[in-house]
């Protein structure tokens, strides 16, 4: 009985043992049956799939291509259309510049110097010098004629600056006079192809001649105060066109000031060429005639017989159609048996349209290479997932056996430990818990055992993806952060640090800082001497804050100081200065930002200060004659910056003595607020001035009111950029 029994104890075991392996091994068999059959039936289908995915590629490639080339045929012309119509825009902005800054000299003789000293045809070729000239039968010892020559003399340095702008590119700018003279710069420049391409030069070379009779001045026969663009005409063999702005005086239209340019170097300069397309450019006008062309024969050639509106070709004219209706666009073309892409765009400034010719030819041979490339490319990875399959299959066979082997020593294992992936999952998850995340649980039981631990494993996951994503966030913030530091650097280095701007003047003290809300600041000051004798200081404070406000404060500043250097060799007239700078603050402003401005000129050596304030924060000052500071409120309120074109703005004017202190601040220190949003006011600032300021240097004075602000602003963060300036007579 003992022996029976030991024998059935046995048995029980190997049954559950024989039970094990025999369900492994079938298993594994069923599996690489499976296998097997799904390589060999992977295979004989891939045989087929290739060969048909070729089949729908070819068309899907040849369309996607010629899409993709009539994109990039379009987008070229339309580019090169925008850079011809800015750089024929620009041409006629600094015309209309020049035009503006003649009337002012006719309109307000008495602003501006009288120079006698003015020059005739006798400058060499290639000088940025200013030549005057008079038309034939016109005195120039006339009194009339000398005395507004001396006033129009004044433009010769804004004709030489404007005209050192196109040192590129052949372009001639000149005044007529209602009264016969000339001036003109460059007058007798070559275009590209060594041509005398301008009216002027052309004319010059007449003995009865009038200058009132070029183009420029004819245009202008009926003014209504706007420029006027002369048609494409042949100069000398150059394409010409001709701009024209008039200019005035008390008396009415005073004169005109022009450009000639060459069509041919004006798209040359304007037009990039393509290395990787073959193509030709024309332009066409609102009649259908060429008005410029790459083509020197043919139907789009300047000298063609028809214009494009005269030829009955069907695709011709609905080219034409669309290309007079101002679209932009391509369309397929056929000329002499030969297929062409005509893509095209508006030029505005030109009172045309621009389009650029290519072969169709160069479109076919794209989608021939590229299909040619891309069955290349498929017939090799074809190649290499017949070899894969070969080569994997054997393997995987080896694989399978070597699997079968340990599947059936698993199995033998799991039978006697049952218990071992508890045991491990209790391992892990106290490894885990010490913060190792880079810990895997690994259990194959095929149980809820298995579940769980796949369940640890995702949670993991999850973790670390978190904690990933929390450390990018901080790194995306200490980049955001350091770039911001160096627009701030770069921001900050613009403004003027050394205070001490003069050696020749030591009557006085200055002091100014500038504490941004954010990163960058839209509040600036700015120091500069105009002349020996002459100071300008600025403050401003751009609406809004961050990187917009501080790209609209760099660019107010820089017109505020290039504007005064321009303006102000000969005068006061600090009004203009910043009139002016409004007008080209406001043009193009469609995010209607604008800027409050106070500046002044000061004369070190007489102590008058000439001063403009425009929306901004009446400034303290300190008079030795009434002994306390005071606000200086401006007889007449002038709006910000940038708000519109139309305004006028005036310049009033004091003289200081010694002692006198003059302090200029944003609104950034008048609106500080406390903890508990209450303002620090103009109430509190006047009040610390009066009782702690009124024997103190300018750089105590700002670190004192500063102090007083941080004092009083507590625990509160700073609301708006703080910038202040001091300025004050010993």
């Amino acid at each position: 009985m003992k022996v029976l029994k030991r024998k059935n104890g046995h048995s029980i075991e190997l049954k559950i043992l024989l039970l094990s392996l025999g369900g492994a091994v079938v298993s594994f068999v069923c599996i690489f049956c499976v296998f097997i059959f799904t390589v060999f039936s992977t295979e004989e289908k891939l045989s087929v799939w290739f060969p048909h995915l070729k089949n729908n590629l070819s068309w899907e490639i040849t369309e996607h291509i010629s899409k993709s080339k009539k994109r990039i045929y379009v987008n070229h012309v339309i580019a090169d259309g925008v850079t011809l119509d800015l750089n024929v825009r620009k041409c006629m902005d600094d015309v209309e510049l020049i035009a503006e800054s003649m009337t002012n000299y006719m309109k307000y003789p008495i602003k501006y110097k009288k120079n006698y000293d003015f020059l005739f045809d006798d400058v060499k070729d290639k000088e940025k010098t200013v030549v005057s000239s008079f038309s034939f039968g016109v005195n120039p010892h006339d009194r009339v004629v000398r005395e507004e020559m001396a006033l129009a003399n004044n433009i010769r340095d804004l004709l030489i600056s404007v005209s050192t702008q196109y040192s590129d590119l052949p372009i001639v700018f000149y005044v007529i006079s209602k009264n016969g003279y000339c001036l003109s710069i460059n007058s007798n420049d070559l275009s590209y192809h060594g041509n005398i391409f301008s009216s002027l030069a052309l004319k010059n070379t007449k003995r009865f001649f009038d200058y009132r009779e070029l183009p420029a001045y004819v245009m202008q026969k009926d003014p209504d105060g706007n420029g006027r663009l002369s048609n494409v005409h042949v100069n000398n063999g150059e394409p010409v066109i001709c701009y024209s702005f008039p200019y005035y005086d008390n008396e009415g239209m005073a004169g005109v000031v022009a450009f000639d340019v060459s069509m041919h170097d004006l798209a040359e300069f304007s037009l990039d060429s393509d290395s990787d397309h073959e193509w030709k450019m024309f332009l066409m006008d609102s009649t259908g005639k060429i008005q410029m062309s790459d083509f020197t024969e043919g139907v789009f050639s300047v000298k063609a017989d028809l214009t494009l509106k005269q030829i009955a070709a069907a695709d011709i004219k609905d080219l034409v159609k669309h290309v007079l209706a101002g679209d932009t666009g391509i369309s397929l073309i056929s000329l002499d048996g030969v297929s062409y892409y005509v893509a095209y765009t508006a030029a505005p400034s030109l009172k045309g349209h621009l389009a650029a010719v290519y072969f169709e030819d160069e479109i076919k041979e794209s989608v021939a290479t590229s299909k040619a490339n891309i069955f290349k490319i498929i017939d090799d990875k074809n190649s290499l997932v017949f070899a894969l399959i070969r080569e994997y299959r054997g393997v995987m066979c080896i694989v399978m056996a070597i699997l079968l082997l340990l599947s059936l020593i698993i199995s033998y294992r799991v039978v006697k430990s049952y218990t071992r992936p508890i045991k491990e999952i209790s391992s892990e998850i106290k490894s885990l818990s010490t913060g190792n995340l880079d810990k895997k649980i690994s259990v194959e039981s095929n149980d809820e055992i298995e579940t769980l631990a796949d369940n640890i494993n995702n949670m993991v996951i999850e973790i670390k993806k978190k904690m990933n994503s929390i450390s990018r966030v901080s790194s995306e913030k200490e980049k955001i952060e350091a770039t911001m530091n160096v627009a701030k650097t770069i921001q900050s280095n613009m403004l003027p640090k050394d205070f001490a701007v003069t050696e020749l003047h030591r009557n006085y003290e200055l002091y100014a800082m500038n504490l941004p809300a954010k990163s960058v600041s839209g509040d600036f000051y700015d120091l500069f001497m105009l002349d020996e004798d002459r100071l300008i200081v600025t403050i401003a404070d751009v609406s809004g804050k961050g990187i917009p406000a501080a790209l609209f404060m760099v660019t107010s500043m820089t017109i505020l100081r290039n504007l005064s250097h321009m303006m102000l060799k000969d005068n006061n007239d600090l009004a203009s200065v910043v009139t002016q700078t409004n007008i080209q603050l406001c043009d193009n402003n469609k995010e209607g930002m604008f800027v409050t401005v106070f500046t002044a000129i000061i004369n070190l050596k007489t102590r008058e200060i000439s001063y403009v304030s425009a929306g901004h924060n009446p400034p303290l000052l300190l008079s030795g004659k009434k002994g306390a500071y005071e606000f200086l409120n401006s007889p007449k309120i002038f709006p910000m910056v940038g708000v519109s074109d139309l305004i006028e703005y005036e310049q009033n004017s004091m003289v200081l003595d010694d002692g006198d202190c003059l302090l200029l601040y944003t609104d950034g220190v008048t609106e500080a607020i406390d903890v508990n949003e209450k303002l620090f006011g103009e109430a509190r600032l006047l009040k610390i001035m009066n009782e702690e300021m009124l024997d103190t240097a300018p750089e105590n004075i700002i670190k004192g009111v500063y102090r007083q602000i941080l004092r009083f602003a507590g625990k509160a963060e700073q609301f708006d950029d703080i910038t202040m300036l001091c300025f004050r007579f010993k």
